[in-house]
């Protein structure tokens, strides 16, 4: 254990074994030095904190009152040492994350691969719902950190990062909408059968905000709260849907939709971060939040020339 000075180390072994000898034989130390070392701490306090008994040494009320915060002091100062070990090792740790659906089904795994390459001794826990029910779990402590589309926090909870995020029109590769040489606006796709994610949901609240501007209105083929099925049924040639490029990146790669971000004002939201108010994060975590900026980074950086300025947006902290 190393200790915070050799005062405080002398101090503590002398109220413990109540003699100065006892305690210089312990600590390897000469009488004398161990002897100095509290005349040097009772001189910076101002009053003895022992006294000085033919039987040995015993505390005074200051002298309590002074081991009592030393030992605390103690405490700290190996529990510093422990984390910046943890930090500089990650030897172990765990993350635990209540993500939307669409996140867990690719983004999340991704990152958590990843990060498991260089950390294998960390452990996770996810669980995936609405983003009502992340931030829900934020604040009852049943997960510590939160992601999903920018939504109002309860009491309790708050945003801590932004990562920005651009909704956008997914169409197979050869779908006429392809071609219209600019940005698809929503107005494009009205003529078109469309796969909408329900109203419950952040991405079908961003197709709304920007539908309440139209005189027409979108009507949906199919509505559903999967986005694995708005995948599905698009790649199948059964109509169109809006995504944000987390949800469409492997496809995409892979050459089996498009995505083309729309040119609607109220296209653009984030994906966001919450946790617990005045919560500290952990060093497990952190070192996972590092590993999904870079996923997202990376994920923005393919899209761009999509009619998507993704790559070059700032993520705000």
């Amino acid at each position: 254990m190393a200790a915070i000075s050799q005062s405080f180390r002398c101090f503590d072994e002398v109220a413990r074994r109540g003699s100065i000898r006892k305690a210089s034989d312990s600590l390897h130390l000469t009488p004398a030095a161990v002897h100095q070392q509290i005349l040097n701490l009772e001189e910076q306090v101002g009053t003895p904190l022992f006294e000085r008994l033919p039987r040995g040494m015993q505390l005074t009320n200051a002298g309590e009152i002074m081991v009592a915060a030393v030992r605390r002091s103690q405490r700290d100062f190996d529990s510093a040492l422990a984390h910046i070990e943890d930090l500089r090792a990650l030897r172990r740790g765990h993350v635990s994350l209540a993500v939307s659906h669409s996140s867990a089904e690719q983004l999340v795994p991704d990152v958590i691969e990843i990060a498991m390459q260089r950390y294998p001794g960390v452990t996770y826990s996810v669980r995936s719902g609405s983003g009502e029910n992340i931030l829900k779990w934020v604040a009852t402590g049943e997960a510590d950190i939160g992601f999903c589309l920018r939504r109002k926090p309860p009491p309790g909870v708050e945003e801590v990062r932004g990562f920005p995020q651009q909704l956008g029109l997914v169409t197979p590769p050869d779908h006429a909408l392809t071609q219209l040489g600019r940005a698809p606006r929503l107005r494009d796709c009205l003529d078109h059968p469309l796969i909408l994610m329900t109203p419950d949901t952040e991405l079908r609240a961003m197709v709304d905000q920007i539908d309440h501007r139209e005189h027409r209105k979108a009507r949906p083929l199919v509505e559903t709260s999967s986005v694995a099925m708005v995948r599905r049924l698009v790649r199948g040639g059964t109509g169109i849907g809006f995504l944000i490029p987390e949800n469409v990146a492997e496809d995409v790669a892979a050459g089996a939709l498009a995505w083309q971000g729309l040119a609607d004002a109220a296209a653009w939201s984030a994906d966001c971060l919450y946790q617990r108010s005045g919560q500290t994060t952990t060093v497990a975590m952190g070192m996972f939040l590092e590993f999904l900026e870079v996923q997202l980074t990376a994920i923005g950086k393919r899209f761009e020339g999509a009619g998507s300025p993704l790559a070059a947006a700032r993520f705000a902290v």
